[in-house]
């Protein structure tokens, strides 16, 4: 009998640990200084990014195996994606609706060129503009659950996945002056 799999939800566990922080500041048992800080960092919006990336993985992994192997890869996972970005920004994901106007943007590269697919430009007053999440320059790391080293991301694919919100896995190239 298969085991039924509830959705993965970080948010909510973060909001516990959130919670349970406040009443150890209640109780006066540990310093607060200590406390604060910790909870800022789960507030932090670098800790929303790394559980996004981390559900994204999750969600696009395809391993087998009991809920704490999977969980172990994907951190594993999610620790190689923010260690691979070494030299660029922090790779984040970006949620946009999937509109008759389209969504805004144009890209360049991808598998039939032999290399990663990069936003080329933002139409001004498109889908992406008014979100804003995305970039010139911009490298798709997966698209849909689609994408990551060697997967054959390509423009077709990027542009002819059926859905109503398109959801990227993105980072931002840091440029050396």
């Amino acid at each position: 009998m298969a085991a039924l799999v509830e959705p993965l939800g970080l948010e909510r566990d973060v909001s516990r640990a959130v919670e349970l922080l406040e009443r150890l500041q209640r109780s006066g048992e540990l310093p607060p200084q200590k406390l604060q800080a910790l909870q800022r960092v789960l507030q932090s919006r670098f800790c929303s990014a790394i559980r996004e990336v981390y559900e994204q993985l999750y969600d696009t992994l395809d391993i087998t195996g009991s809920a704490e192997v999977r969980a172990h890869a994907t951190a594993k996972a999610t620790v190689a994606a923010f260690t691979a970005s070494e030299g660029h920004a922090h790779p984040r994901v970006v949620e946009l609706p999937k509109t008759d106007e389209g969504l805004g943007f144009n890209i360049m590269g991808g598998k039939e060129q032999n290399s990663p697919i990069y936003i080329s430009r933002v139409i001004p007053g498109g889908v992406a503009d008014r979100h804003g999440g995305l970039k010139r320059g911009d490298q798709l790391l997966s698209v849909n659950g689609v994408g990551g080293k060697g997967s054959g991301l390509g423009r077709q694919s990027v542009r002819g996945l059926p859905c109503r919100v398109w959801r990227a896995n993105t980072m931002k190239k840091r440029w050396n002056s």
